[in-house]
């Protein structure tokens, strides 16, 4: 499972989001080549706890990583009229 590509399912009542080590690893090393300059990972099992505790980091407001992608996806679904969400009115 090393290898495994992204994936975003839902399963039953959860949203589960998984990638393989490897995957992750090339998507950083590759990724940053796009105006952030290029990595080498040295080290992937090191590398995969930095990931996990930056995700999970708060900022003052209490807001990790993960919240502003959500944030992110909720404000795209939005703007493309997506079902299963709606503005609420100014009261």
């Amino acid at each position: 499972m090393k290898k495994k590509q992204l994936s975003i399912s839902v399963e039953g009542d959860e949203l589960q989001i998984s990638i393989g080590i490897d995957t992750l690893c090339h998507a950083c090393e590759v990724g940053r080549q796009y105006g952030l300059g290029a990595v080498k990972i040295t080290d992937d099992k090191a590398f995969l706890k930095g990931i996990e505790r930056e995700l999970k980091h708060e900022d003052e407001d209490g807001s990790t990583p993960v919240h502003r992608l959500f944030d992110e996806a909720v404000t795209q679904m939005l703007e493309n009229g997506e079902e299963g969400i709606e503005p609420e009115e100014d009261a």
